[in-house]
């Protein structure tokens, strides 16, 4: 699973794609992502990607960060969540699109006869179950 943190309240922040296993955001300048605010710590936090799950851990940010509204330390995230980083909120959503549903498949009878689904059999004779 691709995913990325998009803002949802300022489009001074960049949309962050989680690319790599581990991101580390801040204001510095080794940092994966740059957020250049004076209220956004040099090494604010990291997202790190194990086994298709998303955390999220505070790096002792002065300002904190905050998932659905709870300041954390560290945290899993799920599509759809809220991350506050500093003053910015992104939401956690998929990169990659959801898939298209296909046409539908005929099913096959559970009996694996040609006998319709609706008819139950007993003993030879054939009960319709109207």
């Amino acid at each position: 699973m691709s995913a990325q943190l998009v803002p949802i309240n300022s489009s001074a922040a960049p949309t962050v794609p989680i690319v790599r296993p581990v991101l580390l955001i801040g204001r510095h300048l080794e940092c994966d992502i740059r957020i250049d605010s004076p209220n956004v710590s040099r090494r604010h936090c990291c997202v790190a990607m194990a086994y298709d799950r998303y955390v999220i851990r505070d790096l002792g940010s002065l300002n904190g960060v905050r998932v659905n509204g709870v300041v954390i330390d560290e945290a899993r995230l799920n599509l759809g969540d809220e991350i506050a980083i500093g003053p910015f909120i992104y939401r956690l959503e998929s990169l990659t699109p959801p898939s298209k549903p296909g046409p539908a498949k005929p099913v096959a009878s559970r009996s694996g006869n040609s006998k319709p689904d609706s008819v139950i059999e007993l003993d030879d004779d054939l009960i319709p179950l109207d």
